[in-house]
């Protein structure tokens, strides 16, 4: 149900998915407590990711709802993926310095490849 979702409407997938992550991070409230987590969100190390995650999400909102842009959609809902992706990486010890060693082996393999 997932691909003919996103293929045919993709606005309704980006909203339902955007609503989906809104409870992910929602879920992190109960368990930290409020004010906790959302020092814990804004904290330096973490304000970068953030502000990604939160930014994806509303400009899924704002593409899908207010431009009804099919390509826009469809691109914010895969940055909203990589976003969330990203941030929940983010969340294990190591995580993030993992996702870096990972994201620059992968950014110079292609370099390699197709020169630079």
């Amino acid at each position: 149900m997932f691909l003919p979702v996103m293929v045919i409407m993709p606005q309704k997938f980006a909203i339902c998915f955007t609503i989906g992550c809104t409870f992910i991070i929602g879920s992190f409230f109960p368990l930290k407590g409020p004010k906790n987590q959302l020092a814990h969100m804004s904290s330096k190390e973490r304000l970068p990711f953030t502000a990604v995650f939160i930014g994806s999400m509303v400009g899924t909102v704002y593409v899908s709802m207010f431009l009804h842009s099919y390509v826009l959609s469809v691109l914010f809902s895969v940055l909203q993926v990589l976003a969330l992706s990203y941030y929940v990486v983010s969340y294990f010890p190591g995580g993030s310095a993992g996702l870096k060693f990972i994201s620059s082996t992968l950014t110079s393999s292609v370099f390699r490849c197709f020169g630079r």
